[in-house]
């Protein structure tokens, strides 16, 4: 009986492992262009009350500038995304509140990210949601998921700069139009995935689908075993970033 179970279930993993990523082929896809519709706060909507304007008076009290609420639609497949962005002007981080609106579901996380003038971009963020796909290049991405406290946030933030970009300018941004930093980002998704041959631009070239090598990659990472896998690697990375920052730490104290 325990070997029939067993058979089935490789069977049923089998099974999912091809008709995942035809499903994705077939209905997966990233718009080309991202224009940010600004949210009027006289009227906010339920997704910028609930996830984004607690969130103001405590970045405001770490020296972040509120720039607005901004509605991109329909980013990727059946997916809102609406972001509350934020500056520092004194230090050129920046910081967004991402919300996603997906049916049944709505997840958000914040993320406080800044470039620097030799190329290097840092991002750190507590999103639990670990991406199917590569980061960008010259991108460090530092996720704390168990971090939910933005001041601890912003300090893991900026130990990360001392660490990994200690001396090097932070690229700042022509006021009134920061967002367009933004609107960068999430216009570069598909053509980066393109050259790492993920996506390929549409025949209408309004928006980029998955190939059949995208398609298999991200399913199979969203699949058990691989699923389980991934979590481990994230939080052992974690881990690893915490610890070395408090060596770090110690270090400094003992030479001061």
């Amino acid at each position: 009986m325990l070997d029939t179970i067993l058979l089935n279930a490789t069977a049923l993993v089998g099974v999912l492992h091809i008709a995942g990523p035809i499903a994705l082929h077939r209905t997966f896809c990233f718009a080309a262009r991202c224009p940010p519709n600004m949210i009027s706060l006289e009227e906010p909507s339920a997704e910028v009350t609930q996830h984004i304007l607690p969130l103001v008076p405590q970045l405001e009290a770490l020296g972040f500038e509120f720039l607005g609420c901004y509605d991109f639609g329909e980013i990727s497949t059946h997916t809102r995304t609406i972001v509350g962005y934020f500056c520092n002007r004194g230090t050129n981080d920046f910081a967004n509140a991402t919300v996603s609106c997906a049916p049944g579901a709505t997840d958000s996380y914040l993320e406080f990210s800044t470039s620097f003038s030799n190329g290097l971009t840092l991002e750190t963020n507590n999103n639990g949601v670990l991406p199917l796909t590569p980061d960008a290049e010259r991108t460090l991405v530092l996720r704390f998921p168990e971090t939910q406290k933005l001041s601890q946030l912003y300090g893991l933030h900026r130990q990360l700069i001392e660490r990994h970009a200690a001396n090097v300018c932070a690229v700042p941004e022509t006021k009134g139009r920061e967002i367009t930093r933004l609107v960068r980002r999430f216009e570069n998704y598909g053509p980066r995935h393109a050259k790492l041959g993920y996506m390929k631009l549409s025949r209408d070239g309004g928006s980029y689908r998955a190939t059949w090598k995208g398609a298999a990659l991200m399913a199979w990472r969203a699949m058990l075993p691989a699923a389980l896998l991934r979590h481990f690697l994230a939080r052992e990375q974690m881990r690893a970033a915490l610890h070395s920052l408090e060596v770090r730490g110690v270090a400094a104290l003992q030479k001061a």
